[in-house]
């Protein structure tokens, strides 16, 4: 039997927590250019409840997935908020979890996984984020 998994609440918290590792790492100098080098506009959404964020990784900016002004993706990822957390983690392995259903991957699956090695310099800052805003509830214990 899987243990059920913390999500997020709503948008604002996929926009704080997961949109601001990437506002963070846009932000640091040895992360930034590579980021950008990928070229992906990546949509991030999640099911659990209802959210999205667009991540131009190129344009060096964050959307909430409603905004009109966000760029189109190059690919989405579909997830619950439990796997998108634990995903930032570093719980989940994204092949097994694409083999088992968990997350779904359309377009363009090449810059996307130029992304994965990157990603795994986030899990610590997305952790970190955690920490300090006091959300131990979202906090996986491995």
């Amino acid at each position: 039997m899987e243990v059920p998994l913390p999500g997020f609440a709503d948008e604002d918290e996929l926009y704080r927590y997961i949109g601001g590792i990437f506002e963070t790492a846009l932000a640091d100098p040895e992360l930034e250019p590579k980021l950008r080098g990928t070229g992906l506009v990546l949509r991030q959404q999640c099911t659990d409840p209802e959210a999205a964020l667009v991540i131009d990784l190129p344009g060096g900016a964050v959307w909430k997935g409603a905004d009109a002004a966000a760029p189109a993706p190059d690919a989405t990822m579909t997830m619950s908020t439990e796997t998108a957390n634990a995903y930032w983690q570093g719980t989940v392995n994204l092949t097994f979890a694409m083999a088992k259903g968990k997350v779904k991957v359309d377009g363009t699956v090449t810059k996307l996984l130029q992304l994965a090695p990157l990603a795994k310099k986030l899990f610590p800052v997305y952790v970190d984020r955690l920490r300090a805003d006091g959300r131990e509830d979202l906090l996986i214990s491995a």
